[in-house]
């Protein structure tokens, strides 16, 4: 997915990045935004039905591009590629002013429903 052609869909989840978000140097954790990616593929993808469904991830790879820093307005812009069946496919890209710091895309699992206790 490419910052100038990605069509998101969906919500955007943000959050503005505070010390509790960086390492020592200021710097925006990795694991905050494979942690954003995640969550921001899956809850897209969870709602794409009628109801909310659970999804479960089978597979999340990241590239870093760019670093985050204390105080930016980091934003996660998903794209799903394929939104039904029991095997679902999106792409995020994390931006912070435009700019692209990580794309990411993940394989999600949404198990029958009794299998959720």
């Amino acid at each position: 997915m490419k910052s100038t052609d990605a069509q998101s869909s969906g919500f955007v989840l943000a959050f503005r990045a505070e010390s509790r978000h960086a390492n020592r140097y200021g710097v925006v954790h990795g694991g905050m935004l494979a942690t954003l990616a995640d969550v921001a593929i899956g809850a897209n993808l969870a709602r794409t039905g009628e109801s909310v469904e659970t999804t479960l991830t089978l597979n999340l790879k990241l590239d870093y591009i760019a670093a985050g820093r204390l105080g930016d307005w980091i934003e996660a812009h998903v794209a799903l590629t394929k939104e039904r069946g029991r095997v679902r496919f999106g792409e995020c890209e994390i931006r912070c002013a435009g700019q692209p710091l990580v794309r990411a895309s993940a394989v999600f699992y949404v198990p029958p429903s009794a299998w959720i206790c």
